[in-house]
């Protein structure tokens, strides 16, 4: 894998968790609430098998430390979308462009123009079925 390649799978994985903050900053009811919907979503659109969701303060956990597992964070994308929300960042650019191939979303020029190198970057990865996000 190349370097770049290594690079996007790098900030993904560090920092897919900042999904689950912003969601939680644009959301209106509680932690519990909140990670209800994510759970609901994860188990609607198959991101994980069915399961009740965990405690609301494990969100919080989830952001301190990095650690949000990736269906939870597919889950909290797809809610993003839905709030229209637009990566600002590199690391956000990074993520959009891993979750938007990962949870099938249609590539428009909007998107193309929005993330540039990193959508590119990330079709690459896809097409190596690689391991490093799980």
């Amino acid at each position: 894998m190349s370097t770049n390649k290594k690079k996007l799978a790098r900030v993904v994985n560090t920092h897919r968790a900042k999904l689950i903050k912003l969601y939680s900053l644009n959301f209106e009811g509680s932690a519990t609430q909140a990670i209800e919907q994510i759970t609901t979503r994860a188990v609607e659109r198959a991101y994980v098998s069915h399961r009740p969701p965990p405690p609301g303060e494990v969100m919080k956990a989830w952001v301190i430390e990095s650690r949000a597992p990736q269906w939870a964070c597919r889950a909290t994308f797809d809610l993003l979308i839905e709030l229209n929300w637009l990566p600002n960042t590199d690391i956000e650019k990074a993520i959009a462009a891993r979750f938007l191939l990962l949870n099938d979303y249609p590539i428009n020029e909007s998107w193309k123009a929005l993330l540039g190198e990193w959508l590119e970057l990330a079709k690459q990865a896809q097409k190596e079925n690689s391991d490093e996000y799980e």
